[in-house]
């Protein structure tokens, strides 16, 4: 899903000579008109009123209005079939996020990269994955970006056990409260019984000496292991600059 920012706001007849406040109001006016247009199915005209807002955000200096309209220009341009543009404005749309260091908002369009981009997606997802472990992202879209990694490796049954009892990991720390946890539990163990049946392990017995033989029940191993494993994949490949994330943000 692209990023989907929501603005109950009026709209403005004119932009000359209006205060920065009258500018953000313009631009998330035609920002939301976009959203109603696309979903009406007229997407030339929603991308020519998001390049409007878009221009506005330029003017005033708003990043994070740019990273938006940038990423949901981008999923309209998939839908169009133009996959170019469409990593193109994702691309551009990461470059605005990390500027404020918005990482939440850029796992959405790490996301968005790594099921649009055919050959790079695994590339794109890891470094998602990778934020993951170093951000306090939302319970329901880490497991969303696992499961999304974890049906695009290659069959790796150590890499697949792993990313499902971190999957699990993250739903016992975070997941208190949360609705959806039941579901996402499940979700995270199916990883685990999957990487398991590959295996040949068929029995209860079988599968309790497996998990405790990877290390699968111990976090200061397979969080460590999962790491490296996310960076051997991006290689050079990285879209920001790892140095400056710090644990925690």
């Amino acid at each position: 899903m692209p990023l989907n920012f929501t603005f109950a706001l009026s709209q403005q007849q004119t932009i000359d000579f209006c205060p920065e406040e009258e500018l953000q109001t313009k631009a998330a006016t035609l920002h939301n008109m976009a959203q109603v247009i696309a979903q009406q199915g007229d997407i030339a005209r929603a991308i020519a009123l998001y390049e409007q807002s878009l221009e506005i955000s330029e003017q005033i200096g708003d990043v994070k209005g740019k990273a938006v309209t940038f990423s949901n220009i981008a999923s309209l341009a998939g839908k169009t079939g133009d996959k170019t543009r469409q990593l193109e404005l994702n691309i551009e749309a990461v470059s605005a996020l990390i500027q404020i260091r918005a990482y939440s908002d850029l796992l959405t369009v790490l996301g968005n990269l790594g099921v649009a981009d055919e050959s790079n997606g695994l590339v794109f997802l890891a470094q998602a994955i990778w934020l993951t472990l170093r951000i306090q992202a939302p319970l329901a879209k880490t497991i969303q970006l696992i499961l999304a990694f974890y049906n695009r490796v290659p069959q790796d049954n150590e890499l697949e056990a792993v990313l499902g009892v971190t999957a699990m990991f993250f739903c016992n720390l975070r997941g208190e409260g949360h609705p959806q946890l039941e579901e996402l539990q499940e979700r995270s163990f199916k990883m685990i019984l999957d990487a398991a049946g590959i295996q040949g392990i068929e029995t209860q017995e079988a599968f309790d000496n497996w998990y405790v033989q990877q290390r699968l029940n111990d976090p200061d191993y397979f969080l460590p292991r999962l790491n490296q494993r996310l960076e051997e994949i991006v290689g050079d490949r990285w879209l920001f600059d790892p140095s400056q994330v710090s644990m925690g943000e």
